[in-house]
């Protein structure tokens, strides 16, 4: 079987594609169990899965919302109360534990398990890896744990509920929906009519959850409102009881304030302290609601007094506007790094620090008015203190009179300023308006969603191709024995002469048959290609000889030997067939004479050469077994009785071949090697290792041997006719079978 001309590339270069088809053909026995054992994993699992049903609902969540500080706000003014990155909040709220725990409570007892059915062992590999780490587990566990001590209540409530909210976190899922306010709400479970429940109450409770957060500080405002107004309640009944006290007991009667200009800035300063004081508990009535915001996490933007602000409106649309812009980048698919979508990103960063900075000036400002509120009712009250230092010299009784009755009719005043702002905070404070609604309630799903058998039996299809692949190529790839002569070409670094195909075993030996008219036509213009290639080698004249030998037993050495003779010999030249392998002697069986006499015999001068080199059943062929087996082959293959035989023998015949030992085990071979003309190495297809092989040729070229080629012997052209397609076919065989018609 002659070489093939194409040069190809070793595993890892590059190839045609059909190489590729080759190496998956060849390892087709490890392929097909790795895809068979993926995907019938895959499919039993999907066919044994407990069907899981979805429900869906959705929800509109607006990003603008009225905010009821008071009846103005509610009817005139929209607040918006939420930052930049309101739809992900949105999105982790929905998919908190405090709304499971919230949702678990409305759906205790809903969970139906005994309706699901139960799923059997599942045989998928990740199944199985499971089960097998239990297993491990389970070997290496030392001592049982204490028990863990007696919950208490709450944490017995707690480990109870604990299932269902992990039941309901772990099947929620929360998607937006591009290019609008609404979001899908999906929950999944092998229950349909508590999948429909739980998405409908995880609905219903984040709206609840959304009332309660917006209005919190609003209801914290209408109780500080409440308290202040039971104590001015107080202090105008005090002031009451003291002015009917004092009519009482002076029998007071109305002065005429106008008549004295003492009496009349007093009347106006005090006019200026009421309003001073009504102006400070507004201001202080707007910072507390700021500072409880702030203390509830709340959004203070959403307040009155900093949503009013023109510049913050601006800084919010425009951030909105950005936003937009970023998000149409986003659904077009340009990345972080696209140049737009960077200055967009900037700008977006920009327009948040200036809001972030107008809003903390905003709740700056609310505090110093609050301070200059009480700063202005503190003077003013020094101020009314001094006035009534002047106003000694005047009846005392008027002045005290006075005094008690503005200071009854302040506290009046005061209290009805807050009886009215009480009233309106709290009726705004019952407002339930929200921003939130349910679109589309969820049904009872009909069907199941999962499994999905015709998509798991594709993707298991795909993954078990997947993992064939590598499952061939991998052990393609780490396969360092030579299969093909391109491998040997290209790590051996020496001729290619042919590969001679598998044949069938002559015994159980271990011989394959030689060069004979009953040898496979295959093989026989294997060895003859060979032939070939050794008589157009670069040879000495004359009598020529070459050394057989290989890596190691077992690779067809000798077989090669035998059929190279015998093909020498076909041609009509004088052929010397000598078997050099004194350690395990194989030719002379194969070409059917005695062991004795033969080369060791000669060596040691216990016969002649003519006595020992005795012509085979073969014309033109002789043999010259290996004798005795002596205890030192090594160093009467290297003596000088060697050398002046094989010279000898040069000028009787006209080709000599040596079948030689293996390189590796014995060093006979590479002193045969030295003193020869040429060595063809033989090299068993799928049985050496390609460093050991070129470790052998290392050897041999250390003891200066010539060599003529290799040989790829044993080659299974049949089991893997696709495999070896670019070197050999079958039909190729056909070619020198003689038809029934010419036999």
């Amino acid at each position: 079987m002659a070489q093939t001309p194409q040069t190809r590339q070793s595993f890892g270069g590059t190839k045609h594609p059909t190489e590729y088809l080759r190496i998956f053909y060849k390892r087709r026995w490890v392929a097909v169990p790795a895809f068979l054992l993926v995907f019938l994993s895959g499919a039993v699992d999907s066919v044994r899965t407990v069907p899981i049903y979805e429900a869906r609902t959705q929800l509109l969540i607006e990003k603008e919302s009225r905010r009821a500080t008071s009846l103005t706000s509610v009817l005139d003014e929209r607040d918006s109360w939420y930052e930049d990155d309101f739809y992900p909040t949105q999105q982790r709220i929905l998919q908190s534990r405090q709304i499971a725990e919230r949702t678990a409570k409305e759906l205790a007892g809903s969970y139906r398990p005994e309706q699901i059915p139960t799923q059997g062992m599942s045989f998928s590999l990740g199944s199985l890896v499971q089960l097998g780490v239990s297993k491990v587990t389970g070997l290496f566990r030392g001592e049982p744990q204490p028990a863990p001590p007696a919950a208490t209540v709450t944490e017995a409530i707690e480990q109870r509920m604990a299932p269902a909210v992990g039941r309901l976190m772990g099947g929620l899922s929360v998607t937006p929906i591009r290019n609008s306010r609404m979001v899908d709400l999906k929950f999944r479970s092998p229950d349909a009519e508590y999948a429909a429940k739980a998405v409908n109450e995880i609905a219903n409770q984040y709206i609840k959850q959304s009332v309660e957060l917006r209005f919190g500080a609003a209801q914290a405002a209408n109780a500080w409102l409440k308290d202040q107004l039971e104590e001015q309640r107080k202090k105008v009944e005090e002031s009451e009881r003291k002015l009917q006290a004092y009519k009482e007991q002076n029998n007071a009667v109305a002065l005429d304030d106008k008549q004295n200009i003492v009496v009349q800035r007093l009347g106006d300063i005090s006019r200026q302290v009421t309003n001073a004081k009504i102006e400070r508990m507004a201001r202080e009535a707007d910072y507390q609601g700021v500072l409880e915001l702030q203390r509830t996490g709340g959004d203070l933007a959403s307040y009155p007094a900093i949503a009013a602000d023109d510049f913050i409106n601006k800084l919010k649309t425009d951030l909105v506007a950005r936003q937009a812009e970023k998000a149409d980048l986003v659904a077009k698919g340009f990345g972080p790094n696209y140049t737009p979508m960077r200055q967009v990103d900037s700008q977006i960063q920009t327009l948040q620090e200036q809001l972030s900075r107008e809003i903390g000036r905003k709740v700056e400002g609310v505090r110093a008015a609050f301070e200059t509120a009480r700063l202005n009712e503190a003077n003013l009250e020094r101020a009314l203190n001094a006035q009534k230092g002047e106003s000694l010299g005047l009846d005392r009784k008027a002045i005290e009179y006075s005094e008690i009755e503005r200071q009854a009719q302040s506290d009046r005043e005061l209290y009805q300023n807050l009886l009215t702002r009480t009233s309106e905070t709290g009726v705004s404070s019952e407002y339930k308006g929200t921003s939130i609604q349910v679109i589309d309630p969820a049904q009872t799903p009909a069907g199941p969603v999962l499994p999905q058998v015709p998509r798991d039996l594709m993707m298991s299809a795909l993954g078990g191709l997947v993992l064939a692949v590598c499952v061939a190529f991998g052990v393609e790839y780490f396969d360092s024995r030579i299969k093909s002569p391109d491998e040997a070409k290209q790590h051996l670094a020496i001729p290619f002469l042919g590969m001679v195909p598998a044949v069938k075993l002559k015994d159980d030996s271990g011989d394959s048959p030689m060069l004979t008219n009953d040898a496979p036509p295959a093989f026989g213009e294997a060895i003859r290609a060979i032939r070939t290639a050794v008589l157009f080698s670069s040879a000495e004249d004359g009598a020529r000889s070459i050394v057989i030998t290989s890596t190691g037993p077992s690779e067809g050495k000798t077989m090669i030997s035998s059929s190279l003779a015998i093909s020498l010999a076909q041609t009509g030249q004088r052929t010397l067939v000598i078997d050099a392998d004194m350690r395990r002697p194989r030719l002379h069986d194969a070409l059917g004479r005695s062991q004795e006499p033969g080369l060791s015999n000669v060596l040691v001068g216990e016969t002649s050469l003519a006595d020992a080199a005795r012509p085979t059943s073969i014309e033109n062929l002789s043999l010259l077994s290996a004798g005795h087996i002596p205890p030192n082959p090594a160093e009467l293959l290297g003596s000088k009785k060697y050398l002046e035989l094989l010279n000898d023998l040069k000028k009787r015949y006209d080709w000599i071949v040596i079948d030689a030992p293996p390189v590796m085990p014995v060093t006979d071979a590479a002193v045969v090697a030295n003193t020869a003309g040429g060595v063809l190495f033989v090299v068993g297809a799928e049985m050496t290792p390609r460093q050991t092989a070129a470790t052998a040729i290392e050897q041999l070229r250390s003891a200066h041997a010539k060599f003529i080629g290799v040989v790829l012997n044993k080659v299974n052209v049949t089991r893997h006719s696709y495999y070896y397609a670019p070197y050999y076919r079958k039909e190729y065989g056909k070619y020198y079978q003689r038809s029934p018609n010419r036999a």
